[in-house]
């Protein structure tokens, strides 16, 4: 149906506002001009409502898992210690209750790859140290490397993916620019390209 007569008959572009689609005589509920109108004029905003408070409750709901998450990690490492308290030489079965108490939160890491490979490189600082290849210290002066190395490979990545966002909006705006605007008009109607 070509747009003229589609305006005549009261339909409206994709782009309708919420208040034309709540006004449009099409919705009427009842057939009664005065209460569906009224009907629809507070249907449509809390169907919006509706929809916007699902987005918050499944966003709360992360929240809480993360949180809960966390919570059964710190509580992992706590029976770690209490496990092996420090002192003990029982270092690679330390690292794989530490690695396992950590698990819970990998779900949730935006990097889990990254999580995954300072976990494998702490297994064999732990396997080293039992072995009596290394000392205490060096486990330790390793294991700080290792996860600098970790923050700075997760920094260096967000810092790339802000680069390309910004790069894409750069190109878009240049792109903009540089294409010519011609509108033409027909009846009451302006295109733009």
């Amino acid at each position: 149906m070509p747009y003229r007569q589609a305006a005549r008959h009261g339909l409206k572009r994709s782009t309708q506002s919420i208040w034309g689609l709540a006004c449009d005589s099409r919705l009427l509920l009842d057939g009664n001009r005065v209460g569906g109108n009224l009907m629809r004029i507070l249907a449509v905003p809390a169907l919006c409502l509706i929809v916007a408070g699902c987005g918050l409750m499944a966003r709360k709901e992360l929240q809480e898992k993360q949180q809960a998450a966390v919570a059964e990690m710190q509580a992992g490492f706590a029976d770690c210690k209490a496990r092996f308290p420090d002192g003990s030489k029982q270092y690679i079965a330390k690292q794989q209750c530490d690695s396992a108490a950590a698990q819970s939160i990998r779900p949730y890491l935006t990097y889990p790859d990254l999580f995954d490979r300072e976990q494998a490189e702490r297994a064999v600082i732990a396997e080293r140290l039992q072995a009596g290849k290394v000392t205490l210290a060096e486990a330790n002066q390793h294991a700080a490397a290792v996860h600098s190395q970790i923050a700075e490979d997760e920094q260096r990545r967000n810092l790339a993916a802000r680069s390309v966002g910004a790069q894409e909006s750069a190109a878009a705006a240049a792109w903009r620019a540089s294409a010519p605007v011609s509108c033409t008009r027909t009846g009451n109607t302006v295109n733009c390209f």
